[in-house]
């Protein structure tokens, strides 16, 4: 099992390159078969209706998210580890870049660990507010 110490260094470590803008940054803790997923199946968007599976796929979905939405003041609000789990509760000024749109959002993500690596990345927050900010 993975030490709570390891987990928490390594989720910090991922959002203060998210942040950043640093993709290799934020991809470097995954494990090759990891999973990502937005907890969004009523939006109708396929990107967050369903999961996304292996590590180059995750890639390149991480990358464009990157390029599309643009954090400021990211505050982590909570850090829990139970076991293999972790929940991280944060909070974001959060901009779709293509329209300039902006909005404080609050996330929840659920992160689990294998052998040191994330394997599951699952992230929940208002996915009504993204999509208007999308247009």
């Amino acid at each position: 099992m993975t030490g709570r110490a390891h987990m928490e260094k390594t989720i910090r470590s991922l959002y203060e390159a998210r942040v950043q803008g640093d993709l290799d940054g934020t991809m470097k803790d995954l494990a090759e078969d990891a999973v990502f997923s937005f907890n969004g199946r009523g939006t109708g968007v396929q990107a967050m209706s369903q999961d996304c599976c292996g590590e180059p796929a995750v890639r390149k979905m991480v990358e464009q998210l990157i390029s599309d939405w643009r954090f400021d003041d990211w505050k982590e609000r909570a850090l829990l580890v139970d076991g293999n789990k972790s929940a991280l509760h944060w909070t974001a000024r959060v901009t779709f870049v293509p329209t300039g749109k902006s909005a404080t959002m609050e996330v929840v993500d659920v992160i689990t660990f294998r052998d040191g690596k994330i394997v599951e990345f699952r992230q929940s927050t208002d996915t009504v507010m993204l999509l208007s900010m999308t247009s």
